[in-house]
This record gives structure tokens, C-alpha cells and sequence, in this order.
């Protein structure tokens, strides 16, 4: 049996005064590939660890939100919204102080895909702090002490690329299965980096890498669709999951 795998790493977006000095700062925790495992107890003891670690950081931080880079619920997803799953592998787990309060904006990864995704955007409306409003969506985010803005464009490659599969059981992204709504999604994110202009910071986050090293390599989709506009847009960086590891 395959052990899910996760890593989180802390992403700070810091406004600068006129004399060099740092002002405050946006800060967030990024989490990928965490979502525990289909059998009791649900939690890996690498999730619980990392929750743990993860609420010593928001605390030490400040952190002001989580954001989860898919693959929220190994292997198969959620069936509903009402699924245990959500208290099993989120609720229960991530329940250090620091995490307390928190929201966590949320994107949907392969694994989500094999499921109900559906249903995750509809547990919204069941937890504070679970926040996954569409497939892909756009955060505006205030940089304090200034007039200054950022955006975080969240995207759902698994519906811009195709599904694939873990460790080449299935293979790399073979092409979305809705080609409609892959090029509304990119229409979408088009306009947003348009519009994004103004904007300190635009962050992308997605599942998929564009760029990797790792069991999956490289996204062929994501090389030709989205880093030309990402180049193109100047984007400040772009956050992934699914390789299980920190590049």
C-alpha cells in the first residue's frame, strides 16, 4: 500500500518602505498531497506530523490562511459532502492553535478528480474554514500598511490538462476530457492576469507542475498552455503539488 506523502512550505509577500525596511507581510502556509489514506485510521502519522508542524509555524509566522494544492483525499476522493472523510483527514487533524481560525482556500487535485469534487466545493458551506468556492477561482489580498494588492489565481489543471495517474500507472496528462471547459478556464485566467497588472504580487497556484524534476516530470500541458502567460504576465510564482517533494 502506497503511503500518501505531503510537504508544506511558507510562502511571505513583504511590503518594503521607502527606506529599505521591511514593513509587514503577508504570510501563508502551502500544503500538497496531504489528504491521509482510505483506511482507519484515515490520518498517516506523516499527516498528524505535519498538521503539528504546521500549527508551530502559523503560530511563529502569523500565518494568515493555508492554501491546499490538491489531492486533498487519497486515493478516490470524497463521495459527498456530507463524506466522514472531511472530519477524518481535515477537521481532526488540523487542529493546532495556530491553525485555529484559519481559512484554508482550497484547489482539487488528480486524486480529487477520481471522486466528487463537487462535493468539496460544497462543503464549503459546512465548515468556516474550508473554502473552495469554484475550480478555479481569484483571491485579491491587501498587503498591510499600504495601498498595495496581490492576487492568487487558483487553477484546476486536472480539468485544463486531463486526469493521469501517480507514479505511471496511468501516465502524464493525456488532455481534458472536457475541451469547453478547459478553454473557458484558460479564457478565464487570461483575463485575470490582464487584469492583474496593477497588482504587487500574482502568485498561481495549481496542481500539476509545470516544471519538475521528480517521478512526474514536467506537465507537456501546462509547458505549453499556461508558462507562456505566466511568462508573459511576469507572475511572481506559481505554487504545485503531486511530485511529493520541495523543489
Amino acid at each position: 500500500q502506497m503511503l500518501a506523502l505531503l510537504w508544506v512550505t511558507t510562502v511571505t509577500m513583504v511590503t518594503v518602505a521607502s527606506g529599505g525596511v521591511p514593513e509587514r507581510a503577508v504570510q501563508f502556509l502551502a500544503v500538497g498531497d496531504w489528504g491521509g489514506v482510505p483506511d482507519p485510521p484515515f490520518a498517516t502519522p506523516r499527516e498528524v506530523a505535519t498538521a503539528a508542524a504546521m500549527g508551530r509555524a502559523a503560530t511563529s509566522l502569523g500565518a494568515d490562511f493555508v492554501l491546499a494544492l490538491g489531492d486533498n483525499f487519497y486515493y478516490h476522493g470524497v463521495q459527498d459532502e456530507w463524506d466522514p472523510r472531511f472530519q477524518d483527514t481535515f477537521e481532526r487533524i488540523f487542529v493546532a492553535p495556530g491553525l485555529r481560525g484559519l481559512p484554508w482556500f482550497v484547489l482539487a487535485g488528480n486524486h480529487d478528480h477520481a471522486g466528487n469534487v463537487t462535493a468539496q466545493l460544497a462543503y464549503s458551506h459546512h465548515s468556516p474554514r474550508w473554502h473552495f468556492p469554484h475550480h478555479y477561482y481569484s483571491l485579491r489580498l491587501s498587503l498591510p500598511g499600504t495601498n498595495a494588492t496581490a492576487r492568487l489565481l487558483v487553477l484546476d489543471t486536472v480539468l485544463l490538462c486531463g486526469g493521469g495517474d501517480d507514479f505511471g500507472a496511468g501516465g502524464p496528462p493525456q488532455g481534458p476530457r472536457d475541451t469547453a471547459a478547459a478553454a473557458a478556464q484558460l479564457a478565464w485566467l487570461q483575463g485575470r492576469l490582464a487584469a492583474a497588472r496593477h497588482d504587487r504580487y500574482v502568485l498561481v497556484a495549481g496542481h500539476y507542475p509545470v516544471w519538475s524534476v521528480a517521478e512526474h516530470g514536467p506537465t507537456g500541458c501546462l509547458l505549453r498552455l499556461l508558462r507562456p502567460l505566466l511568462r508573459r504576465h511576469r507572475v511572481t510564482a506559481y505554487l504545485c503539488g503531486h511530485d511529493h517533494n520541495l523543489q
